[in-house]
């Protein structure tokens, strides 16, 4: 079938793909990828760069990231920080490291998780009441979410966010933490409590990495993503593919007419929507190989 492409991509243009988890490459209840398995097959196929992009932290990650065999950069807790693997791109001097012996460099958006937990200390001295993933014990937090408790573990593990229940008026806790300049995004049941980022910053601060790395390719950038805390994201590339959920309705897109919709959810819609694209464009993988544009000098 032929694909009305959302602005075609230039010639010998790198592809990078920006993607949402839960409800988009993850199936909401389950969790599995499995029938987004044919796109992702396709990309791997093609050697092009597969960035995750989720409210989850970056212990989480990095399991999904074995699970799916995945060697690409990565965005954690809602655009708190880039995780980039060593070597990947040229030296870049705003990176920092994860830790000896980690294999990671990380690029900050965020205040440390330690700042944020002093300033809802601080809330609290204020009369705010809620309770936190830092207030948990994993066992606490895997009965409060469903998670296992070697999940809850991973999500305990926070770089730049604290997800919490909040008792009482948004308002004037939104009040309070703007004056430290932090705000609480409301997620699918908890609010987190963050800076002033969103999934975007890690998506242009990749993309200048990517054009560099490429050069002189243009670079064609396309995000799927299902709900409003997407919206960033899918506003700050050339493609935007909107995964059907009961939230999607809500995302307002910046360029419309750069944007497809799916009719089924999870990766089911993921795979409908990114395939036909893929194969439409590099119907022969091994032209795609000899064109070099997959395959940057080191």
């Amino acid at each position: 079938m032929t694909v009305q492409f959302p602005g075609a991509p230039p010639m010998n243009a790198q592809w990078i793909v920006f993607t949402d988890l839960d409800g988009t490459l993850l199936n909401r209840d389950s969790y599995s990828f499995a029938a987004a398995a044919p796109a992702l097959q396709q990309l791997a196929s093609l050697q092009i760069p597969l960035i995750l992009n989720s409210s989850k932290t970056a212990a989480e990650m990095m399991l999904l990231r074995q699970q799916l065999d995945n060697g690409d950069p990565f965005v954690v807790e809602n655009g708190a920080a880039v995780l980039v693997p060593e070597g990947y791109f040229p030296a870049q001097p705003d990176l920092e490291s994860l830790g000896e012996g980690s294999g990671y460099l990380l690029k900050r958006f965020s205040d440390p998780h330690e700042h944020i937990l002093e300033v809802l200390a601080d809330a609290r001295h204020c009369g705010f009441t809620f309770a936190g993933f830092s207030d948990w014990s994993a066992a606490e937090l895997a009965q409060k979410t469903g998670l296992t408790e070697q999940a809850a573990t991973l999500a305990k593990q926070r770089t730049g966010s604290e997800p919490i229940l909040l008792e009482g008026d948004l308002a004037s806790f939104q009040q309070f933490l703007a004056a430290f300049h932090l705000r609480a995004v409301q997620g699918g049941r908890f609010l987190h409590v963050m800076g002033q980022y969103d999934k975007a910053d890690g998506v242009r601060w990749l993309c200048r990495a990517f054009a560099q790395r490429y050069a002189p390719n243009p670079l064609y950038t396309i995000a799927l993503g299902d709900s409003h805390n997407d919206e960033g994201m899918l506003n700050a590339v050339d493609c935007a593919l909107v995964i059907r959920s009961p939230h999607s309705a809500d995302i307002r897109l910046t360029k419309p007419k750069a944007a497809r919709y799916s009719e089924a959810e999870g990766p089911q819609g993921w795979n409908e929507l990114l395939l036909p694209m893929l194969q439409q464009t590099y119907p022969d993988d091994e032209a795609r190989g000899a064109s070099g544009a997959a395959n940057p000098d080191p």
